[in-house]
């Protein structure tokens, strides 16, 4: 079984995160190997599950094996939110899990974003971690609706001049501030967490992609023992019904003005996004750039990788017209990256860890694009199953089972309408100013 699937061609396009930053360039396994502990997947979820084994137990001997190189996922490439955003809200997780400590769960997520924090200070300087919070402001009714039933743990409504005062977007009529927000470069925080893993002697191998085999792992085709294995890919596994993947594509534009930064927000390190169905995230980065993301590339059939979904032209378009309807009032600004990369989704839109007590194999995933900080709590929660704890058992991610996605052809019908009613539902929205009625349908699709 295979592991790890790479996609039928590299990215061609340059994310803004790796400006400035070179790849670390770690060797390939070329031998047969013994380790107490190896992952699959050297992105955040792998990393940070070698940080807090270590921090739990610092003789262990860890490798990390990744097919292609360090930080090749969507977490290592995408948005930099380090929020405590979740793709379920916190009634329906009530819901779906009465036994779990939901309340616990966000507790968790926030002090996460704290301790990601810490560690970048120290570690990562370059990683410019910055804990602003997040606006998601409304630009018609529907929106602001919608806002008002969102209001839980430290989020409060603002009106129109508050909002203004914080970001000046063009239309808002009121946004949800969230404080437990920061922002960071994703890339340059996940490559100072993998030379600290490597200072700490974790072994971390590129190009060096992984297959059991009843029960035997082989690496590039060399045999590697372990008494401990964990299985970190996410959006990268072999394409079954369990998940599916979405493109989450982003632009970043040329560093504005002083004058032009100033009239956008004189926060520095605000997350902010449109209260959209069709998601959406940007903030302005620490040279005054605008980086911002969003969907829209189509599901691709039989849940294929696809590199050239991260490349499409009009979905691109469409993410950097978001920012002339916000700030009009800038003028000219030029888009100098476009990039992308997929994430992973199950049909309950939840994450997961899993661990086999019997074969000593844990796995974490299904973070839907929020996975910077989700990683981390994961990864913490993992480490903790895998030595005994049983601090975490109350999380609702726990041993979270999901129903399948259905067969194809009928995935794929399935999820690209999908991607056209939800742009839908947005459009209705600014006609109407009433909630949509096709989202409503479109929920039915999602397992929402």
């Amino acid at each position: 079984m295979v592991l790890t699937v790479r996609q039928d061609s590299k990215p061609n396009n340059h994310p803004l995160w790796r400006d400035g930053h070179q790849s670390l360039q770690l060797p390939a396994l070329k031998e047969p190997v013994d380790f107490d502990v190896v992952i699959i997947g050297g992105g955040f979820s792998g990393l940070w599950s070698a940080f807090h084994l270590l921090e739990r137990d610092a003789s262990l001997s860890i490798a990390i094996f990744e097919a292609e190189e360090i930080g090749f996922g969507a977490s290592g490439r995408n948005g930099g939110w380090v929020s405590s955003d979740y793709p379920v809200d916190p009634f329906t997780l009530k819901k779906r899990h009465p036994n779990s400590d939901i309340e616990g769960f966000w507790d968790l997520m926030r002090s996460a974003i704290d301790e990601i924090g810490d560690f970048a200070s120290t570690h990562a300087p370059t990683a410019n971690f910055r804990k602003a919070g997040s606006l998601v402001f409304a630009r018609n009714q529907a929106q602001l609706t919608r806002l008002q039933s969102s209001l839980f743990g430290k989020k409060r409504l603002l009106g129109k001049q508050e909002t203004q005062s914080m970001l000046g977007v063009d239309g808002a009529i009121g946004s949800l501030f969230d404080p437990d927000c920061a922002t960071v470069a994703p890339y340059p925080l996940l490559r100072a967490l993998a030379q600290h893993l490597i200072s700490r002697g974790v072994a971390i191998f590129e190009k060096s992609e992984a297959q059991l085999d009843e029960d035997s792992l082989r690496v590039n085709g060399h045999l590697v023992k372990c008494r401990k294995r964990i299985i970190a890919t996410e959006a990268y596994k072999a394409p079954s019904r369990k998940q599916i993947p979405i493109y989450s594509l982003m632009v970043a534009t040329s560093p504005l003005t002083s004058e032009q930064q100033s009239s956008v927000t004189r926060i520095p390190g605000l997350a902010f996004m449109e209260a959209l169905h069709n998601v959406n995230y940007a903030q302005m980065t620490h040279d005054g750039r605008m980086a911002i993301g969003g969907r829209g590339a189509r599901y691709p059939f039989g849940s294929r990788l696809r590199s050239r979904k991260e490349s499409k032209e009009s979905v691109h378009n469409q993410i950097s017209s978001l920012l002339g309807k916000w700030f009009p009032h800038l003028g000219e600004w030029s888009v100098t990256h476009r990039w992308g990369g997929p994430v992973a989704v199950r049909w309950n839109w939840e994450s997961y860890l899993f661990f086999d007590s019997k074969t000593q194999t844990g796995s974490i995933g299904g973070y839907v694009g929020d996975g910077v900080t989700i990683s981390y709590l994961s990864a913490k929660a993992l480490a903790d199953c895998m030595l005994g704890g049983e601090k975490y058992m109350k999380m609702p991610f726990i041993e979270n089972q999901s129903r399948k996605w259905p067969i194809e052809p009928l995935r794929f019908i399935g999820a690209n309408a999908l991607v056209s009613m939800v742009k839908l539902a947005d459009h209705e929205e600014r006609l109407t100013n009433r909630e949509s009625l096709i989202y409503k349908g479109a929920s039915l699709l999602i397992g929402k």
